[in-house]
Protein backbone atom coordinates (compact mmCIF):
# COMPACT_ATOMS: atom_id res chain seq x y z
CA UNK A 1 0.00 0.00 0.00
CA UNK A 2 0.67 3.85 -0.43
CA UNK A 3 1.52 4.23 3.66
CA UNK A 4 4.37 0.89 3.28
CA UNK A 5 6.29 3.10 0.72
CA UNK A 6 6.24 6.15 2.31
CA UNK A 7 5.96 7.54 6.30
CA UNK A 8 2.88 9.25 7.16
CA UNK A 9 4.90 12.31 7.79
CA UNK A 10 5.38 12.57 4.07
CA UNK A 11 1.68 12.01 3.36
CA UNK A 12 0.52 15.33 5.59
CA UNK A 13 -1.55 18.01 3.62
CA UNK A 14 -4.11 20.34 5.19
CA UNK A 15 -7.68 19.42 6.22
CA UNK A 16 -9.18 22.43 5.31
CA UNK A 17 -8.43 25.71 2.88
CA UNK A 18 -6.52 28.32 4.41
CA UNK A 19 -9.26 31.57 4.43
CA UNK A 20 -8.11 34.30 2.56
CA UNK A 21 -8.42 36.41 6.22
CA UNK A 22 -6.11 33.89 8.33
CA UNK A 23 -3.45 33.73 5.23
CA UNK A 24 -3.39 38.20 5.66
CA UNK A 25 -3.77 37.70 9.32
CA UNK A 26 -0.11 35.29 9.01
CA UNK A 27 1.40 37.62 6.42
CA UNK A 28 0.29 41.06 8.50
CA UNK A 29 4.03 40.93 10.67
CA UNK A 30 5.72 40.69 7.50
CA UNK A 31 5.18 44.31 6.07
CA UNK A 32 8.37 46.78 6.56
CA UNK A 33 8.68 48.83 9.64
CA UNK A 34 9.09 52.32 9.88
CA UNK A 35 12.61 53.64 10.13
CA UNK A 36 13.23 55.15 13.32
CA UNK A 37 17.25 56.17 13.08
CA UNK A 38 16.76 58.98 10.44
CA UNK A 39 18.48 62.46 11.24
CA UNK A 40 19.50 65.40 9.31
CA UNK A 41 23.06 65.67 8.23
CA UNK A 42 24.98 68.31 9.81
CA UNK A 43 26.41 69.78 6.59
CA UNK A 44 23.78 69.85 4.33
CA UNK A 45 20.65 69.59 6.24
CA UNK A 46 19.31 66.48 4.23
CA UNK A 47 17.88 63.31 6.00
CA UNK A 48 20.12 60.60 6.53
CA UNK A 49 20.87 57.46 8.16
CA UNK A 50 22.39 57.44 11.69
CA UNK A 51 25.62 56.73 11.79
CA UNK A 52 25.72 56.54 8.03
CA UNK A 53 27.12 58.42 5.44
CA UNK A 54 24.68 61.58 3.87
CA UNK A 55 24.16 60.10 0.43
CA UNK A 56 24.67 63.65 -0.88
CA UNK A 57 27.73 64.95 0.62
CA UNK A 58 29.42 61.46 -0.22
CA UNK A 59 28.36 61.77 -3.75
CA UNK A 60 29.96 65.23 -4.13
CA UNK A 61 33.17 64.22 -2.26
CA UNK A 62 33.05 60.93 -4.33
CA UNK A 63 32.93 63.66 -8.01
CA UNK A 64 35.85 65.86 -6.18
CA UNK A 65 37.45 62.32 -5.86
CA UNK A 66 37.13 61.23 -9.47
CA UNK A 67 38.13 64.71 -10.85
CA UNK A 68 41.26 64.12 -8.69
CA UNK A 69 42.30 61.02 -9.93
CA UNK A 70 41.84 62.69 -13.82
Amino acid sequence: SLLDLFPPFLLAVPKKKTSHSRKRMRSANKGLKDKLNLVHCPACGTPKLAHNLCPNCYSQLSRGWKQQMK
